[in-house]
């Protein structure tokens, strides 16, 4: 017998490799409800909607076009998934303010996404931008 977990825990790894690795923009309605909301702060704004989504995806893409997404760990009780991403790239395009450096990263990302209908209606998230900072010579690397 599935579980509700069970099923949360199977999307994600779903909507990782389809709409995040592989970029199929037109399978976010699968995933992510309508209303889908998407908390990084203070990194980012609070983002809502397919539109927002597909902007992240599209955001993402383009400061690293060999962008990739390895699922590490999935827990999840309920409605509730909590995972843990390795995330690579190579910087070749503009990542917020900071111009391409032709750098690779690679760099842990935490999310906790919230299902209502076997679909994401809310995630929070933390990146570990300070070792991506780092990898890209933005900030040094502290001591050794």
């Amino acid at each position: 017998m599935t579980t509700e977990a069970q099923r949360n825990k199977a999307t994600v790894r779903e909507l990782t490799e389809h709409v995040w690795n592989r970029r199929q923009l037109d399978r976010i309605p699968e995933f992510y409800a309508p209303g889908y909301v998407a908390d990084y702060r203070p990194y980012a704004p609070v983002r809502q909607g397919h539109a927002a989504i597909r902007a992240m995806v599209e955001r993402a893409w383009e400061a690293f076009p060999d962008y990739h997404e390895e699922l590490h760990e999935v827990i999840a009780e309920g409605t509730v998934v909590v995972a843990r991403f390795k995330i690579s790239g190579t910087q070749t395009g503009t990542w917020g303010v900071l111009p391409p450096s032709g750098r690779p990263v690679q760099f842990d990302e935490i999310v906790i996404l919230e299902f209502r209908d076997r679909k994401v209606v809310h995630q929070r998230g933390v990146a570990d931008n300070l070792t991506a900072l780092r990898q890209l010579g933005v900030i040094p690397a502290p001591p050794a």
